[in-house]
């Protein structure tokens, strides 16, 4: 599910990644979000 912020410019999304353990999801998420614009994302918790 996700929200849309209008007003902000902002979509807030929850992304469920799974898999087995030590098979690079972290990994994967950390290289997509490090490649992203800076100008164009927010904080990855």
């Amino acid at each position: 599910m996700s929200f849309i912020n209008y007003q902000n410019r902002e979509i807030n999304l929850k992304v469920i990644y799974y898999g087995p353990s030590l098979a690079g999801k972290t990994t994967n998420l950390q290289y997509i979000y490090e490649r992203t614009n800076p100008d164009a994302k927010g904080k990855m918790i």
